[in-house]
């Protein structure tokens, strides 16, 4: 299981931002990489709760982290299940040439084969089945670099821990690292509401 907006802290999540690291995403140990749960979800009402407008950099980077890793995974499980399926053939073949019969040892491919699915749709069932996979990562890597072709030029990236500590000035508040993202969303929504109020009091509106 994976952290949500209601239980990641603006330190966490500040970490997390620093370091790229989603595996901070984390809510206890587990063996299985984040990308696997749905991290789409959280970074989706993370960008709900931070505006449309804030800071787009932090977001594109979270995004172009989230399709690398996919495709990454793709990658390590089109291998395992290469080795896990050769295996596979090895022993029936063994078994036919000497008449024996071999237990069927299937290791971890029926998950792999549902994770498979679930992410692309392909459902694997032999080699050809892997081809396909294969192909599907190939048009993926494709579309990671023709999506992400411009994110190469320098980009001045704002920190999220400024944008935390910019709303907590304006609040005339202390820092408070432990807050949950959704409080601190609700707290930058006021700070939004007072900057325009302060805007519009320069610009003699009222």
């Amino acid at each position: 299981m994976i952290h949500t907006i209601n239980t990641i802290s603006i330190r966490q999540y500040g970490e997390l931002d620093r370091t790229e690291n989603l595996s901070l995403l984390k809510r206890w140990f587990n063996p299985f990489p984040v990308t696997w749960f749905d991290t789409d979800r959280f970074f989706m009402n993370f960008k709900s709760i931070m505006g449309e407008n804030t800071n787009k950099i932090i977001n594109n980077e979270m995004y172009k982290l989230l399709a690398y890793n996919k495709i990454l995974i793709l990658d390590t499980i089109l291998k395992t299940m290469s080795v896990l399926m050769r295996n596979q053939n090895n022993i029936s073949i063994f078994s036919l040439l000497f008449q024996k019969k071999s237990k069927e040892y299937k290791g971890n491919l029926p998950y792999y084969t549902e994770k498979v699915k679930q992410i692309t749709g392909i459902e694997i069932k032999d080699g050809n089945d892997l081809q396909k996979l294969q192909k599907e990562i190939q048009r993926l890597l494709d579309k990671f670099r023709e999506r992400f072709k411009d994110n190469d030029k320098p980009q001045k990236k704002t920190d999220f821990i400024d944008i935390v500590l910019g709303v907590f000035s304006i609040m005339e508040m202390s820092y408070v690292p432990e807050m949950k993202l959704t409080e601190f969303g609700r707290l930058k929504a006021l700070a939004d509401k007072r900057i325009k109020s302060i805007e519009n009091s320069k610009n003699g509106k009222h």
